[in-house]
């Protein structure tokens, strides 16, 4: 029993308590009567009439509900200070739901007459009560189903995956079933190979439920054998969820596996807690657990050796009763955690580790899986085909199959399609895995020429030398050469020349900037030296959207309010005030962390590359099955990993790649593509949407007419800040400015949200996941109005270039602006451009609707808010231009 005075102290911060006098507290308690609940034990169970109402003074309760074949799902978890049981009480019905002790709990308990009399005779928790029954059962249930249809969504993904084509193992052991009476179906299984494991690794670990590692190559039935034992352990009737760590942010693994303690412990909702402590008495089965980042490698490690489950952000450790499978490649085992495991978690699995035989190591089987698939997809495919030739036979037994099951599904799938009925398959067998080129798509690595320059030791080495020479001298011209804009080189050759070049390279050359970017030379050579190993900052990872998106806006401001275009001085400073964090964070942390995370002209370069003609992407069979060691991401002491933080067969957008072709020299298998590309179908087929993506997105759409009007007309804003000043406010440029600014974002943001609700209304999604997902439309379009812009910027000031450099020398000159082309042609131009983007943007947000429909008929009006939105933003930047 805990001290009295604690209890008091305890019992007066409960939310059910709050605003009750202490005089009353102490009435309440003394009417109630104390009860220990051991660990494990139930205070009462679903169905029965209990009829108790009960606040926790110490430990943690945990309310689950019973389903169809003995399972419990948890709905919600009680603390210190929260209260259960009213729902009966106040609805004079049966308890819906499990109440059962996670630690040792103290509670304080009161029986029907005492919480009639007592606690409902009290206005103020009479009516807590009422609400809090209101809100438990809205979350309670709604997080229940959602629980359900998580789970049920896994288990169909999980059973497709294994049934499917790419994975078939479950079916051989089912069909063998199905085929052949009992007294013959453990003859069948001992002759199979991948039976025989099955089996094997079902009677190893069924008997206890410690954690268990799982490798072997893809293909090879690891993740059938993870659900078997599952099926055979103590915890059959709990519920079985894979989670793949290559589908999860890293940022967010964290969360999905302990929770987070983002409220009061009161009551927890299910959204907030850990799969691992959802899904108690039950199975999860971590597939790809060699990508899991180091640091969740060591949280997951110290939770199997206390089984005690914590969430993030909390020091409240509570009992684990879900068991672990850990799904791995070969050779798990790592010291650097990089793709691997580390010594301190693989450890853990030194009696409790399975290795699944590729298919090699049972060749003897092959003739029968060829049997099994030819009679699968002809009954798939309408086709009546009984047999493969003997020298298509022979080639499966001579070749290797390093896609294992998976590969000799595709194999037989393609050339049963191909096939003709009651003709043997031969001709039509094609071994190999296929390439990464889509139908509108060309790999320019197939070029020598092309395949020399990214695999030369001197790219990008020697172009980041060269830029940074060039800022070098751009900054001694800003900061010791001419105060007049039209005398400084150095500010010709950043905004006239550099500025509009940079913008246009994010189209023809999605992110290659970031790779020979002369600002990160400075980082780039104290990595060198310095060889820092600090991984990044948690917080940076987690919100270096905002962060990225919040210092691009600054940077269009401060542009915009100070008119740095006319001025060297300022323009030096931001050149070297991004220099310094490049340089500031390359010292203490490892990669790049200020370009992937933090730089503003990165955030700008990763958007506006996602619309671009040239993606590099890999072959993702070849360096899933193939490949064993990763070094396009890892490197070696010979070469670096990829300085983004990403594998290539995980890039699937254009936004966290930079195009250094540092995995194009490190992989021995050539599974990297650079490919020339017609349709950035990354735009509509996202996997991650963004919020802040959009956010920033929508932003640089209203920047446009601000930075626009400075261009066109800066008189217009002298005008705007005289026009304020009159009305009262400070007289202050920048301040002026800044009203316009964002107010224009402003504008533009509450338009973008409303038209978010309205389609997130008709298509059935919610406000989040559209608003994440509808602002890449808008990207080919925003592209396209600041290419247009800076256009006029190129060819109406690319005059001053051949007049800064005469002036060097010494001869003097008189400036007299002329054009590159006439405004005209600038204008048509313009208008191709801003109309492409147009096009473009219509159809990428086409797309991403369609894509957003939960089970509902497309038709044009779902369609029709995007597209009047992104027609009125073409006609208006035309206007401007």
């Amino acid at each position: 029993m805990l001290d009295e005075k604690l209890l008091l102290q305890s019992l007066h911060q409960a939310i059910l308590f709050k605003d009750i006098s202490a005089n009353e507290v102490e009435q309440i308690i003394t009417a109630g009567q104390w009860r220990i609940v051991e660990q494990g034990r139930h205070v009462y169970l679903q169905g029965e009439n209990h009829l108790h109402f009960y606040i926790v003074a110490d430990g943690e309760v945990e309310l689950s509900l019973s389903v169809k074949g003995g399972g419990q799902h948890s709905v919600s978890h009680v603390g210190p200070g929260g209260h259960f049981g009213e729902t009966s009480l106040l609805t004079n019905s049966c308890d819906s739901l499990n109440a059962r002790a996670l630690t040792r709990t103290s509670l304080l308990c009161f029986d029907a007459e005492a919480f009639n009399s007592i606690l409902l005779a009290n206005k103020a928790l009479q009516q807590r009560l009422s609400v809090a029954l209101a809100k438990r059962l809205l979350v309670s249930f709604r997080d229940h189903a959602e629980s359900l249809t998580k789970i049920n969504r896994t288990r169909k993904d999980s059973t497709h995956n294994l049934d499917s084509t790419f994975f078939s193992e479950p079916k051989i052991l089912e069909t063998a079933e199905d085929l052949s009476p009992d007294s013959d179906r453990e003859i069948r299984f001992a002759e199979s190979t991948i039976a025989r494991q099955i089996n094997k690794a079902v009677q190893r670990f069924s008997n206890n439920l410690d954690p268990v590692l799982i490798s072997g190559e893809s293909g090879t039935g690891r993740r059938m054998i993870a659900a078997e034992i599952h099926r055979a352990s103590a915890y059959k009737n709990g519920p079985y969820t894979e989670i793949d760590i290559r589908n999860i942010d890293p940022v967010q693994l964290e969360v999905e596996l302990f929770g987070y303690d983002q409220d009061s412990p009161a009551f927890s909702q299910i959204a907030q807690l850990g799969v691992l402590k959802r899904l108690q008495g039950g199975t999860v089965a971590l597939y790809n657990a060699e990508y899991i980042e180091p640091d969740c490698q060591r949280q997951l490690a110290r939770l199997l050796k206390k089984t005690t489950s914590d969430k993030v952000a909390s020091d409240i450790g509570m009992p684990m009763q879900s068991r672990v499978i850990l799904i791995c490649n070969d050779a798990p085992g790592q010291q650097d955690g990089h793709n691997r495991l580390l010594p301190s978690l693989y450890s853990l699995f030194t009696n409790q580790h399975f290795r699944a035989a590729p298919l090699r190591e049972h060749r003897r089987d092959i003739p029968r899986l060829v049997k099994y698939y030819l009679k699968r997809y002809c009954l798939q495919y309408g086709k009546v085909i009984t047999q493969v030739d003997d020298q298509a036979i022979g080639r499966f037994m001579n070749y290797d199959w390093p896609g294992n099951l998976t590969e000799m599904a595709s194999v037989l799938q393609r050339a049963v399609l191909l096939g003709k009925s009651n003709e043997p398959l031969n001709h039509q067998i094609i071994l190999g895995l296929p390439k990464s080129e889509g139908k509108w798509e060309f790999n320019l690595l197939r070029l020598p020429g092309v395949r020399a320059f990214f695999a030369s030791r001197l790219f990008p080495i020697l172009p980041k030398a060269i830029v940074g020479i060039f800022f070098v001298l751009v900054l001694i011209s800003l900061f010791f050469g001419p105060v007049t804009a039209e005398d400084n080189i150095g500010l010709t050759l950043s905004w006239v020349i550099g500025w509009p070049l940079l913008i246009f390279s994010f189209f023809f050359l999605a992110r290659t900037w970031c790779t020979i970017c002369g600002l990160s030379v400075p980082g780039w050579l104290a990595q060198f030296v310095l060889k820092p190993e600090r991984p990044t900052p948690q917080f940076i990872r987690r919100y270096s959207g905002w962060i990225m998106a919040f210092l691009c806006i600054l940077l269009f401001w401060i542009e915009t309010a100070w008119n740095v275009y006319q001025s060297p001085q300022l323009t030096a400073w931001i050149i070297l005030t991004i220099t310094l964090g490049s340089l500031f964070f390359s010292i203490f942390f490892k990669r790049r962390v200020w370009c992937r995370y933090l730089c503003p002209l990165g955030a700008i370069n990763s958007l506006f590359s996602m619309p671009a003609i040239l993606e590099l992407r890999s072959n993702t069979h070849m360096c899933m099955n193939r490949c064993i060691d990763h070094l396009c991401y890892n490197g070696d002491d010979a070469a670096d990993g990829c300085p983004m933080f990403r594998h290539p067969f995980l890039v699937d957008n254009n936004r966290d790649c930079i195009l250094c072709g540092q995995c194009i020299k490190n992989c021995k298998l050539n599974s990297i593509h650079l490919n020339l590309r017609l349709a950035p179908q990354e735009l509509w087929n996202q996997q991650s949407p963004r919020l802040e993506d959009s956010f920033l997105v929508v932003s640089l759409a209203a920047i446009f007419f601000p930075f626009s009007i400075n261009q066109k007309d800066p008189d217009f804003l002298q005008n705007w800040a005289l026009t304020i000043q009159s009305v009262g406010f400070p007289e202050s440029f920048p301040l002026a400015v800044a009203i316009l600014f964002f107010a224009c974002i402003i504008f533009y943001l509450t338009g973008y949200t409303i038209m978010s609700q309205f389609i997130a209304r008709i298509t059935g999604n919610n406000l989040k996941t559209t608003a994440s997902t509808l602002g890449y439309g808008m990207i080919p379009l925003v592209l396209g109005a600041f290419m247009a812009a800076h256009l006029e910027i190129l060819t109406s000031g690319l005059w001053l270039l051949p007049d800064n450099l005469l002036d060097m020398v010494g001869l003097k000159v008189a400036y007299g602006p002329s054009r590159l082309m006439s405004r005209d042609t600038t204008f048509v131009l313009q208008f191709i451009t801003v109309f492409g983007g147009l096009a473009a943007a219509l159809y990428a947000s086409n797309r991403i609707i369609k894509r957003l429909l939960t089970g509902r008929r497309y038709s044009f009006k779902m369609f029709l808010p995007s597209a009047l939105l992104l027609c009125i933003s073409a006609f208006t930047y035309l206007y401007f231009l």
